[in-house]
């Protein structure tokens, strides 16, 4: 009974809080942040990484929403994969219906979980594909700002794995640097731990599905 885990190090710490003394989880990989802004290299390299891990485990958690390029993977492996069949990490942290809920109160928000705080303005600039321009001899930063504008506050999710002072510190810079109104709010482990249950009934003896 073993499972694998593949997923984004912005998920890191929310999953090795739900992953924390479960004796099922033998690998786990955690790959670089921004593959999303290269979907096929993105999924290639998942690819590769599922290749790797087949053989040692029974299950493979992968700790991506769809991210553009992802969909219908689980389908090119004869080993099972779970995944949330979701957008994006956001909406695994809040919910879809979180999500949709806090878009109502402001169509203008920018998501902040602890992983994308840290990473801050880096992270959007690299999105964006905005550090060739430094060989023009521009700022990043104030090209991002131009393309910002649409967006009117910051939404930092709390996923309840501790240091927040830290990680608001970073969403409130990275509302100064796009003047953004900071707010707040609670996000969700209810669909990792959802997966990880799905995990564990696929990996049991006795099983059918392999």
């Amino acid at each position: 009974m073993k499972i694998g885990v593949i997923a984004c190090d912005v998920l890191q710490r929310e999953l090795e809080k739900v992953l924390d003394g479960v004796p099922e989880v033998t690998r786990k990989i955690y790959l670089e942040y921004a593959l999303h802004t290269e979907p096929q290299r993105m999924k290639e390299t998942i690819k590769e990484q599922i290749n790797a891990m087949r053989d040692e485990v029974d299950v493979i958690f992968l700790g991506y929403g769809y991210c553009k390029s992802l969909q219908g993977i689980e389908n090119e492996f004869d080993i099972p994969i779970v995944m949330a069949r979701l957008d994006d990490c956001i909406s695994l942290l809040l919910t879809p219906e979180g999500r949709a809920r806090e878009i109502d109160k402001e169509a203008g928000t920018y998501f902040l979980s602890p992983g994308w705080a840290e990473l801050g303005t880096e992270m959007l600039i690299k999105e964006l594909h905005l550090e060739r321009v430094r060989r023009y001899g521009k700022d990043p930063l104030e090209i991002a700002k131009k393309l910002f504008t649409n967006y009117k506050r910051g939404l930092y999710i709390d996923t309840g794995i501790g240091d927040n002072d830290y990680f608001l510190s970073r969403s409130e810079q990275f509302c100064r640097d796009f003047n953004l109104t900071l707010e707040r709010t609670a996000g969700t482990s209810s669909l990792l731990e959802e997966m990880l249950s799905e995990c564990k009934r696929i990996a049991a003896p006795g099983c059918d599905q392999k």
